[in-house]
């Protein structure tokens, strides 16, 4: 064990369960593709990679105890006894790699990923504000069986092998949560009205869960302790839900939670948020209480969390992203391999813009997350054949291409013409909020150092330097450069890409207008940028929003920033054409012109293409010859990696 992390790599005990360290995986929302409400391989898979990278404890996703409390179709039917043998194959997986497994049970109430639900269970007929969807004010039976459920579902999660179970009370989602908030429980009933009436529902499922698992089996809650909405409850309210819980020496302990649908970007929060936010909240809660309490909130670096511990702010360092990211973290904490550790950057593209579609968690970072099964710990193959492989470009296609190649043993060569790794992202991590983005670069720079790869900076490659190298495979990864489009006469007017702005090849002034068909952060970021240094700026696109791909906690923070700098919005517009020092915009609905004749530059975005000029020429010249990342089509950091990742397996 390392001892500059001595506390995050100590034993801990939640009763008698003792675990290796501090450090959970916590309960997230993968949207796996489920057998019917059962478990499938994709979930042992993914729980088990998180095990073999030295987690101490799992705790696997929220499922549902009743049929009307799925969020999602691809939620687990813990209601279902049929449930226990994908159970017992989950825990079987996981306990082989010494970390223990706990299961987290709810019921989605008025919370949603189905557009539109059947029906959605509530204490009061009310919609969630972030959401259209009107409720079902529950009858006393509607509540008799949900609070069965939680009994027979916990039963089922015991016989399933998991060695504690958690419920979500006063999550950020969820039924108990709607029970206990005084925005949503407008009813006058044993249920509703006092502080005692709102929380008796959880004190029923918490007591009936405890009949049925009886008292050694751990038992935790996870609270929302703040809801950072303008109409919840705040920390003073989380603290005293949290000292009721703990009243009724049936828990065992408390896992810190914030934000809910109406406030995602508290909830799982972007880069915009600093690292380690929510740490406050949990140091709270230590103040009130003796149970053991898990941080949580952009946790993702050992001495972050050692400081966590060492203060005394929560016994437990919960993550989710960073261990998506990086399942190796524990691991390479608790040997010193610091700076062997892949951090989340909180961009949410491949994680939750995936995850509330409803479609399979992704990572940009790591292609195995969602398939460890094919790319997971342990799949990368020594290649049969080691061979001198050359790889032309230094941006995250040619560094990742390098670093598979290399660890498959291969002899790597990465030749980049300019002075510094990165390509691309160099300029993303420009745009304010977007500085983590670099991290992409600083890790893959650092594998393939560690590995022996042969870098070149400063060179740029031609056929001739090939044929002298003679190397017997070559990888081009040559990116992509910007397009300005042509218009009649634009001579009286700036016309610039993000590149120019970030590089500052112009001085500018006055009024900016951004034309944004990245619809990511290109259009939002070089506003922003330009809106720090004081000038005026309009955004518009075709789309019917600004930065439509953008997942949507950094849409509502980044408009937040945005509309407080005052920024223009104008959606559903396009430039028609610039002529004689004019700008024809037109919606692109109605047609309808509208002249603009006081800006003097136009920026820009989303429009690249490849630069593909040195593959095309090696064609039919190298035997093993491959195009990899922009220079194949201009694409994210998620899909190139993928792609390099997939390409180094087959070299």
């Amino acid at each position: 064990m390392n001892q500059k992390f001595s506390h995050l790599f100590s034993s801990f005990k939640i009763k008698s369960l003792e675990l290796k360290n501090r450090i959970v995986f916590l309960p997230h929302y993968p949207a796996f593709d489920t057998n019917d409400g059962l478990p499938t391989d994709c979930h042992t898979y993914y729980f088990s990679e998180r095990a073999k990278g030295g987690v101490g404890l799992i705790i696997m996703e929220g499922q549902a105890v009743h049929p009307t409390g799925k969020m999602s179709p691809k939620y687990i039917e813990a209601y279902d006894e049929k449930v226990i043998p994908g159970y017992q194959k989950v825990t079987n997986e996981v306990h082989k790699y010494g970390a223990k497994i706990f299961a987290q049970l709810n019921h989605g109430g008025h919370t949603t990923l189905t557009h539109p639900p059947q029906l959605l269970w509530a204490p009061s007929q009310m919609p969630e504000p972030s959401c259209s969807y009107n409720t079902k004010e529950m009858e006393i039976e509607d509540i008799k069986a949900v609070i069965d459920g939680f009994a027979l579902s916990a039963l089922h999660v015991k016989k399933g092998g998991f060695d504690g179970i958690e419920i979500k009370a006063a999550a950020h989602d969820g039924l108990l949560r709607s029970f206990i908030s005084p925005f949503f429980n407008k009813r006058n009933d044993d249920y509703g009205g006092s502080f005692e009436n709102r929380m008796r529902l959880s004190i029923e499922v918490i007591n009936a869960i405890r009949d049925v698992i009886g008292s050694d089996f751990p038992f935790g809650v996870r609270v929302c302790l703040d809801e950072f909405t303008s109409w919840g409850y705040s920390l003073d309210y989380g603290k005293e839900i949290v000292k009721k819980f703990a009243e009724t020496q049936k828990v065992d302990y408390i896992n810190s939670d914030a934000g809910t649908f109406s406030s995602f970007f508290m909830e799982i929060p972007p880069s915009a948020v600093p690292l380690g936010f929510a740490i406050y909240l949990s140091a709270a809660i230590k103040e009130i209480t003796n149970l053991p309490v898990i941080a949580f909130g952009r946790i993702n670096d050992p001495v972050q969390a050692e400081d966590i511990l060492v203060n005394g702010y929560a016994d437990l360092i919960g993550m989710v992203r960073e261990l998506v990211c990086d399942p190796e973290f524990p691991l390479k904490a608790s040997q010193g391999r610091v700076d062997d550790i892949r951090h989340c950057i909180a961009c949410q593209d491949g994680c939750c813009y995936q995850a509330t579609q409803d479609k399979p968690l992704r990572c940009i970072q790591n292609p195995a997350a969602g398939r460890e099964k094919k790319y997971g710990i342990g799949t990368l193959m020594s290649a049969p054949q080691k061979k001198h492989v050359m790889v032309i470009g230094g941006g995250p296609a040619g560094l990742k291409v390098a670093e598979i190649a290399a660890l498959r043993g291969h002899r790597v060569s990465l030749y980049e013409k300019e002075n510094r790794l990165g390509g691309q992202v160099l300029l993303a991590s420009k745009l304010p909020h977007r500085d983590e983005v670099e991290e992409v670069v600083r890790y893959l720079t650092f594998r393939i150092k560690d590995l022996g790869v042969n870098i070149h900076l400063g060179e740029e490659i031609d056929l001739n330097n090939i044929k002298n190298l003679n190397p017997e495979v070559v990888v081009v990864a040559t990116g992509s450069s910007p397009v300005i489009p042509v218009f009649s006469d634009s001579q009286k007017i700036k016309t610039l890409s993000v590149w120019d702005v970030l590089t500052e090849k112009e001085e500018l002034s006055g009024k900016i207008l951004v034309v944004d068909k990245d619809r990511h952060w290109q259009g939002i970021g070089i506003a922003e940028y330009l809106l720090d240094r004081g000038l005026i700026v309009e955004i518009i696109s075709p789309s019917l929003f600004i930065g439509g791909y953008l997942e949507g906690s950094n849409i509502v923070t980044a408009y937040q920033r945005l509309f407080e700098k005052e920024v223009i919005f104008t959606p559903h517009s396009d430039i028609k054409n610039i002529i004689n020092g004019n700008i024809v915009v037109f919606n692109v609905y109605s047609m309808k012109e509208l002249l603009y004749s006081d800006i003097n530059t136009v920026v820009f975005t989303g429009i690249n293409k490849s630069i593909n000029s040195l593959y095309l020429s090696l064609k039919n010249k190298i035997k093993e010859l491959y195009a990899i990342g922009d220079c194949v089509s201009p694409r994210k950091i998620e899909q190139v990696i993928y792609e390099a990742n997939e390409i180094g397996r087959i070299i």
